[in-house]
C-alpha cells in the first residue's frame, strides 16, 4: 500500500474513533441524572465488574455455541435450497410462493410453536436461529445464480454440461459473491435470533443475562449486556470480513472493489 493509501486508512480509522468517542460523550451528558438510562461511565464500570466473571463468560460461550450451530444449519439449508431454486426455473416457480410466505413470517412469531414442538432448550433456540439465518442466504444465492451471464449458460448447453456439474462448476462460483453477502447479513440476523430465542428459553446465555437483570430492576446491568452484544456483533462482522476478503480475493481483485 502506498503512503497516501496508508494516510487515508489512518484518517478513516481516526474519524471512526472520534465519532465513537463523541457518541459516548453525548450518552454521558444526556443520561446524567436520569433514572431510566445509566451514564456511559456507569455502564463501563458494570461491564468491568461483570464481563470477566466466570458466570458471564459461560453465558457468552453458550450463546456463541447456539449461534454457530444455528448459523451452520441455516446457512447450509439456504445455500442448498438457493442453488436448486436458482438452477431450475420450474423448481423456483413451484417453491417461490412457499418461500416468500415463510420468509415473511417473523421468527419471533414461531417461538411459541417451536416451544410446543421442541420445548425450551437448545433445540428450540437453534431452530429459531437457523430460521432467521436461512432466508438472507437463500435469496442472495438465487439472485447470484440468476446473474450468471447468458453466454455462460449457452456455452454450458452447447458443451452438454450436466445439471449437477453446471451447478458446481458454473452457478456456485458465479453466485459466491452474492452468497457471501447473504452470509454477512445472516451473521447479524443470527445474533438477533440468539437473543430472541434466549429471552423465551431457559438456561443461560446473553439473552437470559439481560432478562435476569431486568427482573432484578438492574438497569445498568441490562445496558452492560446490550453493550456487550453490540461489541460482539462488531467483532463477528469484522471476522467475517476477513474470511470474505480471503475467500473472494479473486473477485475483488478482478472488479477493483475493496472491502471496508
Amino acid at each position: 500500500m502506498s503512503r497516501a493509501g496508508r494516510r487515508r486508512r489512518l484518517a478513516r480509522t481516526l474519524l471512526g474513533v472520534a465519532v465513537f468517542a463523541a457518541a459516548l460523550l453525548a450518552w454521558e451528558v444526556a443520561a446524567e441524572g436520569s433514572f431510566q438510562v445509566p451514564t456511559a461511565s456507569e455502564v463501563a464500570d458494570r461491564a468491568w465488574q461483570d464481563w470477566p466473571s466466570a458466570e458471564f463468560r459461560s453465558d457468552v460461550t453458550e450463546s456463541l455455541k447456539r449461534l454457530a450451530a444455528g448459523f451452520v444449519l441455516g446457512a447450509g439449508l439456504g445455500v442448498a435450497a438457493g442453488l436448486l431454486m436458482g438452477s431450475s426455473h420450474a423448481l423456483r416457480r413451484a417453491l417461490d410462493p412457499l418461500v416468500e410466505l415463510t420468509r415473511a413470517t417473523p421468527p419471533i412469531a414461531l417461538v411459541p410453536a417451536l416451544v410446543v414442538l421442541l420445548d425450551y432448550g437448545d433445540s428450540m433456540q437453534i431452530a429459531v436461529i437457523a430460521f432467521g439465518v436461512c432466508f438472507p442466504v437463500l435469496v442472495n444465492t438465487v439472485d447470484g445464480i440468476r446473474a450468471v451471464s447468458p453466454e455462460a449458460r449457452d456455452t454450458a448447453s452447447m458443451l452438454q454440461v450436466g445439471r449437477v456439474e453446471r451447478i458446481f462448476r458454473i452457478n456456485l462460483p458465479a453466485a459466491l459473491p452474492s452468497i457471501f453477502a447473504g452470509l454477512r447479513i445472516a451473521v447479524s440476523v443470527g445474533l438477533v435470533m440468539v437473543v430472541i430465542s434466549e429471552f423465551a428459553g431457559t438456561g443461560d446465555g446473553l439473552g437470559r443475562y439481560i432478562v435476569e437483570k431486568q427482573g432484578q430492576v438492574d438497569v445498568t446491568g441490562v445496558w452492560a449486556g446490550i453493550l456487550f452484544l453490540g461489541l460482539l456483533g462488531l467483532v463477528l462482522n469484522r471476522l467475517f470480513l476477513l474470511v470474505e476478503r480471503r475467500a473472494l480475493a479473486w473477485h475483488h481483485g478482478a472488479t477493483g472493489e475493496r472491502l471496508s
